[in-house]
């Protein structure tokens, strides 16, 4: 139990350098450092790493041309992902679950098609795409025992190089995939969904706490009615499975 709650602490920690980095950033961060999180597990992970490595590569290399607040709120795509998949899926939670998070979305590339919002459509739509293959890769993840740790020195060269940033969101990433990998193996299916409510949420609130950082409302609005869906259907889950 406590070596459980010390990986989820860890966990939310590393959520929140990861963000903090890529905010100060402000996205510009080379694209080796989203890669190396997936080099951990590169020897035999099989096609998962592959499509973890590409998501977060292609999610990256849009960061720049986006408002870090979008970019940060569309992770919360993916509690949605996991409860309409999960074990305990419900048909009826799921579609209020998804039509809220479909909504959300659609009104931020509303708003950004109308030029009131910052970045572009097509560059939300391809993150959107990133996050969902993200989603893919950790549904059909399989435990990697042997990881490699030579992507280490990846992080120690951009530190060298003066990407004090990019070392961070890349140490951050890396630590957090093996954690979530290690949560997996001793934690249980209700943890790993309550996981992928929480540490989205984490990553966008890291940049609300902070003044220096600009949230647009309605961006705040989408995240905070997607947050809030996730709950209420994790909760309506969770009733429904203890009157079982």
């Amino acid at each position: 139990m406590w070596y459980a709650t010390m990986l989820m602490v860890t966990a939310a920690v590393m959520v929140i350098g990861a963000a903090l980095s890529a905010a100060i950033a402000d996205g510009n961060i080379p694209l080796i450092a989203f890669a190396i999180p997936a080099l951990f597990f590169i020897g035999s992970g099989g096609i998962a790493v592959w499509l973890l490595a590409i998501g977060l590569i292609g999610f990256g290399a849009l960061m720049p041309y986006q408002p870090i607040a979008i970019s940060l709120s569309l992770w919360m795509i993916l509690p949605a992902l996991v409860l309409i998949t999960g074990e305990r899926r419900n048909w009826q939670v799921s579609l209020l679950v998804i039509s809220v998070v479909i909504a959300m979305e659609c009104g931020v590339l509303a708003l950004q098609g109308d030029q009131k919002l910052g970045g572009a459509m097509s560059y939300t739509l391809l993150q959107i795409l990133c996050v969902i293959t993200v989603w893919v890769s950790a549904y059909f993840w399989k435990p990697v025992k042997n990881l490699s740790w030579w992507p280490v020195l990846l992080i120690l060269a951009l530190l060298a190089g003066g990407w004090l940033q990019a070392a961070l969101l890349a140490f951050c990433g890396s630590v957090l995939a093996i954690t979530l990998q290690e949560l997996q193996r001793v934690g249980g299916e209700a943890r790993g969904d309550k996981l992928s409510v929480i540490l989205p949420a984490i990553a966008f609130a890291t940049i609300v706490v902070f003044p220096q950082f600009s949230v647009p409302n309605p961006v705040f609005v989408a995240w905070l009615l997607s947050l809030t869906i996730a709950w209420l259907g994790d909760y309506l889950l969770n009733a429904e499975n203890e009157e079982e």
